[in-house]
């Protein structure tokens, strides 16, 4: 029978998953996130005469009720849910803080000033989808950041495969990669330079 066989699929993938993920069970979980690394060398903006500039708070879109620092859910096969993520800091601090520290490695002063820095996290979204063997630690990232009224939109997905649960120290490591790249597009765009 096609129902029979469908159910006994499914519940063989379910009882998979709970092997694989061992005594990690359903539960809600926090990650830190390591502070960001500038690479002043690597980028146009110490090239630019030096500017005192005022980094405002960056801010981030999400829905009503949904928890500052949650960018999801870790999941198994079958896509059950196993808890929500939650990071800290948040993604807006954590783009506030990478933009502010590549800003002043290249030379500027951020402790105010006629140039002004805002930013949106647009969206810093978590999914693990898995099969019996793996996860894919997917984090898909975009950040909207105005400059002098220059607007300029980047984003990139970073993702990391394992065959083991996907812990909160994998979950960080993740972050900070999508963090790190969009953060690399930030300071090569030369259209920022030009703004500051």
């Amino acid at each position: 029978m096609e129902t029979g066989n469908y159910a006994l699929r499914i519940s063989a993938a379910v009882l998979i998953a709970f092997s694989l993920a061992g005594c990690e069970g359903t539960s809600d979980t926090s990650a830190t996130v390591q502070k960001h690394t500038p690479e002043a060398a690597d980028g146009v903006l110490a090239g630019v005469s030096p500017r005192a500039v005022t980094v405002q708070a960056f801010s981030m879109k999400r829905g009503v009720g949904v928890l500052p620092g949650r960018i999801g859910e870790r999941t198994t096969v079958g896509n059950v849910s196993m808890g929500y993520v939650t990071i800290s800091p948040p993604p807006e601090v954590l783009f506030t803080d990478a933009i502010r520290s590549e800003i002043s490695a290249a030379g500027h002063s951020v402790s105010g000033g006629p140039s002004t820095v805002s930013g949106t996290v647009q969206r810093f979204a978590l999914s693990t989808p898995a099969t019996a063997l793996y996860w894919d630690v997917t984090i898909d990232a975009a950040l909207s950041v105005n400059v002098n009224g220059t607007q300029r939109n980047y984003s990139d997905v970073c993702v990391t495969r394992t065959a083991a649960w996907p812990s909160d120290s994998l979950i960080s490591k993740v972050a900070n990669e999508c963090v790190s790249r969009i953060t690399a597009k930030f300071r090569k765009d030369r259209s920022i330079a030009n703004a500051l």
